[in-house]
């Protein structure tokens, strides 16, 4: 099996290397188009909605920090949630390679953001983010998603977002 992961590692490197030599304007290191920041893309706004997004450096780069802050307004009492993150890079325009598929406890992010425990009551709350962009990425666009379900199923947002990295 590692050998197998090595060959195809391998075999994606030799594709990024000729497709930059050969002067290809439809390679990964092409910045994003259409960037026009954060997306709602939620079925319903009645538990909530993301405002004042902003996410800063931009673009980002890989091996230093990024920060992201934005408003949260809760509309309903969140008691439980589960977070799904997505982060997919737009290899070539032909495949989307998923370098995060990952579901948190939204609760525990939550308080990571804003320091408040569950349950959380309606109201706005200020969030800020601080994390490193892991040296794994590769240079180019990438196309991130998060989501939120409560117990029932419900979504309570969802945002996409286009972003460049370094």
């Amino acid at each position: 099996m590692g050998r197998l992961v090595e060959y195809i590692l391998l075999l994606l490197s030799v594709v990024l290397v000729v497709s930059t030599l050969t002067g290809s304007t439809n390679n990964y290191y092409n910045g994003p188009t259409g960037n026009k920041g954060f997306t709602d893309c939620p079925v319903t706004t009645k538990f909530g909605k993301l405002t004042n997004e902003s996410l800063t450096p931009n673009p980002l780069t890989r091996g230093e920090e990024f920060y992201w802050q934005a408003q949260v307004h809760i509309k309903e009492t969140l008691t439980w949630g589960e977070l799904h993150f997505l982060l997919a890079h737009a290899f070539k325009n032909y495949i989307n390679i998923t370098f995060i598929d990952v579901k948190l406890n939204l609760c525990d992010f939550f308080y990571d953001l804003a320091k408040k425990h569950c349950p959380i009551q309606p109201g706005i709350y200020h969030i800020h983010y601080i994390a490193k962009i892991p040296k794994l990425l590769w240079t180019g666009q990438y196309h991130v998603k998060a989501t939120a379900h409560n117990e029932k199923d419900d979504e309570l947002f969802c945002e996409i977002k286009e972003i460049f990295v370094n």
